[in-house]
């Protein structure tokens, strides 16, 4: 009896123990998935917080919104360059963002307002300072013909990101824009980001999607070339 009663013991430990190593188990999978959702609201939503600024001021500069199709599916890396106009808070950290809770330092707020060209692309060379998804923020606009890019200006949005696929809406959804041809903003664009993780060895692709308006886009004409 004492045999069987350790038998029957050991069965049950066995069956608790698993139950907590699936237990466990969920829990790091929920965990890692949540961090997903979170990369994927904090990416779409810089790419909307900087695009929503496009504007078309028709200085000799300003190329409006260039948006290339680069790649298909989750192997899209598509780039997106826009003039945009950012406002922050003299005196505000360099990491704030609107709606957050200030310092000291609210109590002699004053607003400030931006324009410069915001680019957008994948980098996907992981041994880069900023890798994923990654912004350059300009504050002068210089002619194409002398502009060299500089790795300490650009930024690591995302590195989770492997994958970013733009549309742009223009009555129809179209893969490209530019508005040096166009001359006009879209109205809206749909923004799509692939996120990696790994789960216990195996590689996890989600993907994410936002659509959104440029206030510019959708109430202004189409600007006559010169």
């Amino acid at each position: 009896e004492l045999v069987v009663a350790m038998l029957i013991f050991s069965f049950i430990i066995a069956a608790v123990y698993a139950l907590f190593d699936s237990t466990r188990g969920l829990s790091s999978r929920a965990e890692m998935r949540a961090e997903l959702f979170q990369t994927a609201r904090a990416s779409l939503q810089a790419l909307e917080d900087d695009l929503r600024g496009a504007v078309m001021s028709g200085t000799v500069l300003d190329t409006g919104l260039i948006g290339r199709d680069k790649g298909a599916g989750e192997k899209s890396e598509d780039e997106i360059e826009v003039v945009s106009v950012s406002g922050r808070l003299e005196g505000a950290p360099a990491d704030w963002k609107p709606g957050e809770t200030a310092a000291p330092w609210e109590e002699r707020e004053t607003r400030t307002i931006d324009v410069g060209k915001v680019t957008y692309w994948i980098e996907p060379d992981a041994k880069k300072a900023a890798h994923g998804l990654v912004r350059e923020r300009l504050k002068v606009l210089n002619p194409p013909s002398v502009y060299e890019r500089r790795e300490e200006d650009v930024e690591e949005v995302a590195p989770e990101v492997v994958s970013l696929n733009l549309r742009y809406w223009d009555d129809e959804w179209k893969d490209t824009w530019d508005s040096t041809q166009l001359h006009r903003l879209p109205k809206a664009i749909e923004a799509t980001v692939v996120i990696r993780a790994e789960w216990r060895g195996e590689e996890i692709l989600q993907t994410f999607s936002s659509r959104f308006f440029l206030p510019v886009g959708a109430e202004t004409p189409e600007r006559q070339p010169q």
